[in-house]
């Protein structure tokens, strides 16, 4: 079975959905969160057949209702992609992602549809750096950010470790919708920034 390239190229996705709304009102106070540290997570399923993977720390910032919380959320967010994609372990990142959210969706059927498959995703590092954040959205609450995504270069193989699909390294800007529902940050849309 082979997955889509698209799906399975991490950046690739990041820079290809829609999800964003409205101008946003640039804050005069732009903020960023600190940098995430991998910590080793056991991956679900087979051991043998799936490597040990890095999981980033949930920072404590994220437990702020600000600026600061979101800038957080939304790298954490971003930086557990390559997690998802190699362990299956969607709960955390399915939490985290608003229905209206194609990029989340999308991630979380490949994620799956990899695992089904009985294939592994490999490498994919990713890494997101604030660049601005915006006051929150008049109608929504929700707080734009745009933000830098550097992804290492990744691959799914199948059981026998055959290559069924590679993604070179990138990077790009994208923009994050998040907002807070019942207090816990929950991702509205990632979209490319186009022309940076």
């Amino acid at each position: 079975m082979r997955i889509r390239h698209a799906m399975a190229g991490g950046l690739v996705l990041l820079l290809a959905l829609a999800g964003c709304t409205g101008e946003p009102t640039p804050s005069p106070e732009p903020t960023g969160s600190g940098t995430t540290t991998p910590a080793t997570s056991t991956p679900s399923g087979d051991a043998s057949a799936t490597p040990e993977v890095q999981k980033p720390d949930r920072p404590q910032a994220m437990e702020r209702d600000d600026a600061r919380g979101a800038a957080a959320a939304a790298e954490y967010f971003i930086e557990l992609y390559p997690y998802v994609m190699a362990t299956a372990d969607t709960a955390e990142f399915e939490a985290m992602s608003h229905e209206a959210c194609g990029f989340c969706d999308g991630v979380l059927k490949d994620a799956r549809a990899i695992s089904a498959a009985g294939n592994r995703f490999v490498g994919g590092d990713t890494q997101a750096e604030i660049k601005q954040i915006y006051d929150p959205d008049a109608p929504t609450s929700a707080w734009p950010l745009d933000l830098t995504v550097t992804q290492s270069s990744s691959k799914v193989e199948d059981e026998t470790g055959a290559e069924v699909s590679t993604a070179d390294a990138r990077d790009g800007d994208v923009r994050v919708e998040i907002g807070l529902r019942d207090g816990s940050w929950v991702v509205l849309g990632i979209t490319e920034i186009s022309g940076q």
